[in-house]
């Protein structure tokens, strides 16, 4: 992915304090690493509807992670999302490959689109796809 504003699907927690923070006009930055890579707009608004787990506050997570460590112990089968989720667009990205992974921290908000069930973005998907097969 290029530098510039890229998007990625955020949980319960991660959606509460980035909603949190641009209410009281305070910047947000995912300080705590994450595996989970930057996207296009028009995907993430796709895979937030389409995911079981992320598209629905009642769905459970239907795998535990591998090898649980301090950045997959949260990935445990059964657990629900909770209650909003939001697609939400970076204005930039950084990240670090490790000798296992590579990491991922997102800076400086450009779009927050929370949502209780995904299929509220379906209208800004449609829009995007009209707008990028232009």
């Amino acid at each position: 992915m290029p530098q510039g504003p890229v998007w990625r699907v955020v949980g319960a927690a991660e959606s509460a304090a980035i909603g949190e923070a641009l209410a009281a006009g305070r910047p947000y930055r995912n300080l705590a690493p994450t595996l989970e890579g930057p996207g296009h707009r028009a995907c993430m608004l796709y895979a937030s509807m389409v995911c079981p787990y992320l598209a629905r506050p009642n769905a459970r997570r239907g795998m535990s992670a591998t090898e649980p460590d301090e950045m997959t112990a949260h990935v445990v089968r059964g657990a629900v999302r909770g209650a909003m989720g939001a697609v939400v667009g970076f204005g930039e990205y950084e990240y670090a490959v490790t000798g296992s992974q590579v990491l991922f921290r997102f800076l400086d908000v450009v779009e927050f689109l929370p949502h209780d069930t995904a299929d509220a973005h379906l209208d800004a998907l449609r829009a995007e796809l009209a707008r990028v097969t232009e």
